[in-house]
């Protein structure tokens, strides 16, 4: 959940409204649904609580899509979604490994680290993600996404940079903003899945001090506003 994909932040639990009347799942009752809609609709309420999300040939359409979104947005093209069944590459899945299951209010996130090959492209590895808005117990809207190896990396290159450029981590709000959201810990010792979790706290924490900034510009806006 979206803010642009390509923006700073790492990993980012973006907040998942999606304009489109697939990736919501929201009442449908405004949309009329093709069968390959449908078929989607039904693959992302299965991959919320499902044990197969990791992985079925049912998610092969949102993978293709996904797939296709990154790289569009890598080029600097604008993505097309919703693209005809018939236009969707063949995907192959191999090596899927299941991701702890993260949960930050009202936002959870499932991911799948996988190797896939989508049509005649090379093959790639990366983290399939199911992203989810829920808010007093109703699913409001969900998005799937793909980033490979390479995003994650250059994401996690871009925030040890800052780190190391001299980031004053005992700032305040900054360090309040790393104390609300702890270090996401993994078993897994994949140093690919390692950079991810960090990528993911980081962007929770760049959230929190956005929120925060945010916040503050409200305040004095309301100050100049009474005075």
């Amino acid at each position: 959940m979206p803010e642009p994909r390509r923006s700073s932040l790492p990993l980012r639990f973006r907040t998942a409204l999606h304009a489109g009347c697939v990736l919501t799942l929201l009442s449908v009752t405004a949309c009329a649904l093709t069968p390959q809609e449908k078929a989607e609709q039904d693959a992302l309420k299965s991959a919320q609580t499902g044990s197969d999300y990791c992985y079925s040939p049912r998610y092969n359409g949102l993978l293709a899509e996904a797939w296709q979104r990154a790289r569009d947005e890598d080029n600097g093209q604008k993505s097309v979604t919703n693209a005809p069944a018939a236009a969707l590459p063949p995907v192959q899945v191999t090596a899927a490994t299941a991701m702890p299951d993260i949960n930050v209010p009202p936002y959870s996130r499932r991911s799948c680290r996988m190797t896939i090959k989508v049509g005649n492209a090379a093959p790639e590895t990366g983290f399939l993600t199911f992203t989810y808005l829920v808010k007093q117990g109703k699913t409001q809207s969900a998005l799937t996404e793909w980033y490979s190896d390479a995003f994650v990396e250059k994401d996690y290159n871009d925030t040890m940079k800052e780190i190391n450029s001299g980031l004053n981590l005992n700032e305040p709000e900054l360090k309040a903003c790393i104390a609300r959201h702890p270090e996401i810990s993994s078993t897994i010792k994949d140093p690919m899945v390692q950079k991810a979790a960090f990528d993911l706290r980081a962007h929770l924490v760049r959230r929190c001090m956005a929120t925060k900034a945010a916040l503050k510009n409200l305040y004095s806006d309301l100050y100049f506003i009474r005075g």
